[in-house]
């Protein structure tokens, strides 16, 4: 217990208040979304992790890069976002990984390009999604202008645009691809039967919490990340926060 309150005291007053740590996050099933059952199963982990903390998570969806900014600024109302990919960004901390993100590209069945190659890439009307992190070399490609890609502001754009054929290729995870083929209404009518991932390049990234750069945060995610081997391992006692 005393261990406990120790740790505690170190929380910025916003966590002590009311035990809860409140997180942006943005709509990328099946890991994330407001309309997900429990919001998806990357916030169903994070949600049990905090629980076995005894602290609340409070999530709010919002645009990827809207939630970016925000969780950077020095006493913003959210301490972080989630799901993010293993990068170099000096404003924040990243958790131990949470699980991983298949990225590949989804291609039209009626035109396949068979084994892709970073090469070949050019060749073809690339889309990606604002902000997103890509395959490291695409997002290299795109750097030194050997790569022009389409923009768009989801996925869901992306499929649509690969189905009617104003794309060639799309970056996307495999399972969100998949998801929205099922799920969503619009991509499912119009896309069923005429996209489909291409396995022939792709890259496995690891997904992670990222909390902004602060001394408490820094204590609060080495207590996360070692809750969160417990939870990953079945060995965490999980209870609701004490009120």
């Amino acid at each position: 217990m005393k261990y406990y309150l120790g740790w505690l005291c170190l929380l910025p007053l916003w966590v002590q208040a009311a035990q809860v740590v409140r997180l942006a996050s943005l709509d990328w099933p099946p890991y994330t979304g407001s309309q997900l059952e429990q919001q998806g199963e990357t916030t169903v982990l994070l949600r049990q992790v905090f629980a076995s903390m005894q602290l609340e998570v409070q999530t709010e969806f919002f645009p990827w890069s809207r939630a970016i900014r925000a969780s950077e600024k020095t006493g913003a109302l959210y301490a972080g976002y989630f799901p993010e990919y293993q990068i170099d960004n000096p404003k924040f901390i990243l958790s131990d990984s949470l699980g991983s993100s298949e990225l590949g590209f989804v291609e039209a069945t009626a035109q396949p390009l068979g084994q892709l190659s970073f090469t070949v890439l050019p060749q073809y009307q690339l889309g990606v999604v604002q902000d997103y992190v890509n395959l490291t070399e695409v997002d290299q490609m795109i750097a030194t202008g050997q790569l022009k890609p389409q923009v768009a502001i989801s996925d869901r754009l992306n499929i649509l645009k690969v189905a009617l054929g104003r794309l060639d290729l799309a970056v996307i995870d495999r399972r969100v691809l998949l998801y929205l083929l099922e799920h969503d209404t619009e991509v499912k009518r119009l896309a069923s039967g005429k996209v489909q991932f291409n396995s022939s390049l792709t890259e496995l990234k690891t997904l992670h919490l990222a909390l902004r750069r602060e001394a408490a945060h820094q204590q609060l995610i080495e207590k996360f990340n070692q809750h969160l081997q417990k939870v990953k391992s079945g060995s965490a006692a999980i209870s609701p926060p004490s009120g």
